[in-house]
């Protein structure tokens, strides 16, 4: 087992017979196949396997094979099992180079949305977090949101596809930021065009499934320039680095219960995060049913379903340089992260 493929299947197993990656090579972002305990070139493979399933000039890595999901998957799955009959043979198959720069499996969605308070126990820590800065304002507390669904809708807000980092990359700790945060997720991936679509319809647009880690900057959220706006999502959540994600990307027909999975968070070692998809209040189905009223969602799209409890924000402990942080959503990987 290669160095690259010890650290990628770091945490839990891995779900499904494969994973999809991006991989740097030569400049180039490149899709790869975890398979087997080894890291395919997946060009390479596909062409050994005489498959048309990369662009021959590839640009976004697994985003190059979202665009025709239904198609692809099918021969992806044909691929995997010529390289597993041929006794993983590497002479025939290329394997990804040792020292490759693993990247986010897609490092060029057009749009990421994120779910604000999408767990009850982070609903309750937030509200509890006196230093969020919303508890001094008076508001209406029959409209209040407690975590309860009734009555209340998904909440999306947007982050730059720039925050995106790799799953071991260095997370950079701007000279501005004085409460940096962690949040880890559950992304979902579209692999089919959705507008204002049903959530029973929902699940035949996903492809697959990632870990995520949502950094935030807690002490950008509130402005105190702007009394009456406040919030500001863009300072609080868009900063390079701040969207970790990978390192593989999970097909979602190798997932038999999204609604059943771990989330686990530590910083340097210690537990602050645990929980399951099993209490998201809003499913990715019923996010985009919301979000698909709205914006269409395209190929590569990334919603990230929001964090349980367990943030920083709720112990007023943030994270500082040197700081290493893993997330790992059940077998989908883990990232590991060093804030410097």
């Amino acid at each position: 087992m290669t160095p690259a493929r010890q650290q990628v299947t770091q945490g839990s197993p891995l779900l499904g017979d494969f994973a999809l990656m991006t991989v740097r090579q030569s400049g180039v972002p490149l899709p790869a196949l975890l398979l087997g305990g080894e890291i395919w070139d997946l060009r390479g493979a596909a062409a050994a396997a005489a498959m048309d399933l990369v662009p021959d000039t590839p640009r976004f890595g697994v985003l190059d094979l979202l665009e025709d999901w239904s198609r692809t998957f099918d021969q992806l799955c044909a691929l995997a099992r010529r390289v597993t009959e041929s006794g993983l043979d590497t002479d025939r198959y290329p394997r990804v180079a040792d020292g490759c720069a693993i990247l986010p499996p897609i490092p060029r969605p057009s749009k990421m949305l994120h779910a604000a308070q999408n767990y009850p126990d982070h609903v309750q820590e937030m509200r509890a977090a006196r230093t969020y800065g919303f508890n001094d304002t008076p508001i209406d507390q029959a409209r209040d949101f407690t975590g309860r669904r009734e009555g209340a809708r998904p909440y999306l807000f947007l982050k730059a596809p720039s925050c995106l980092a790799g799953a071991y990359d260095d997370i950079p700790l701007p000279p501005e930021v004085t409460q940096m945060d962690w949040e880890v997720e559950l992304a979902v991936a579209i692999g089919r065009r959705a507008r204002r679509v049903t959530a029973e319809s929902a699940l035949a647009h996903v492809a697959g499934f990632m870990t995520t880690n949502d950094f935030s900057a807690r002490n950008l959220l509130i402005r105190p320039d702007r009394e009456r706006l406040r919030s500001d999502w863009f300072g609080g959540k868009s900063h390079d680095g701040f969207a970790p994600m990978g390192p593989v990307f999970v097909p979602a027909a190798f997932v038999p219960d999204h609604l059943d999975l771990r989330l686990r968070l530590t910083v340097n070692g210690e537990i602050k995060q645990n929980g399951s998809t099993g209490n998201l209040i809003f499913s990715p189905a019923e996010q985009i049913e919301y979000a698909s009223r709205m914006t269409t969602l395209e190929p590569g799209d990334i919603i990230a379903t929001g964090t349980p409890g367990g943030v920083g924000q709720g112990t007023d402990s943030f994270l500082t340089s040197g700081d290493v942080v893993e997330a790992e959503v059940e077998g989908l990987g883990q990232l590991r992260n060093r804030v410097v």
